[in-house]
């Protein structure tokens, strides 16, 4: 299964869009965001675009009225994970979570993570940093961010389940 990973979109809807083009074109199945996505009007724009693609997403520190975000999560039958926790797709154990603290602190947290639990994949955002690594045959990977605010540069993973790989991507420049 071909699923897409983004993180950090920060209601920039523009980017979020092209973003999503680029999910269908990859033909995904599924949607996994880790965190602030902020405002409901972005879950909305994810369900206009993705249609029938179920998103399963953590709260991030950033993300606003959780009471609206669980809401429209649960009226399209898709997942909005309050805190960190393990999803199994297609019998693969997979560790989602947002972040914690500072970039040092949250790359501590997911390399402890990555060595004691039992799970094949941990993707986790915050730092706004892409980034691919193995850890005791797991891979670890944050996506980087979609709205580009931080590093200047939108970008998204694409994870297949089935190869057991990942692949960081970009837009061109200027989105």
């Amino acid at each position: 299964m071909i699923i897409g990973v983004i993180s950090d979109s920060h209601d920039n809807i523009y980017a979020l869009k092209k973003v999503i083009e680029r999910l269908l074109k990859h033909g995904v199945k599924s949607v996994i965001h880790l965190g602030d996505i902020i405002s409901p009007f972005s879950v909305k724009l994810l369900r206009d675009e993705l249609k029938e693609i179920p998103v399963i997403a953590v709260r991030g520190n950033n993300d606003g009225d959780i009471y609206q975000l669980t809401a429209m999560f649960t009226r399209y039958g898709w997942v909005f994970k309050p805190d960190p926790g393990i999803i199994e797709i297609d019998q693969r154990k997979i560790l989602l979570l947002h972040g914690y603290g500072g970039t040092n602190d949250t790359l501590t947290f997911v390399n402890s993570l990555a060595k004691s639990l039992n799970v094949d994949f941990v993707l986790y955002g915050h730092t706004h940093k892409p980034a691919i690594e193995e850890i005791n045959g797991k891979i670890i990977l944050n996506p980087g961010e979609v709205c580009g605010y931080l590093t200047g540069r939108t970008s998204y993973a694409i994870l297949d389940l089935e190869k057991n790989k990942a692949e960081i991507h970009f837009l061109e420049e200027g989105v």
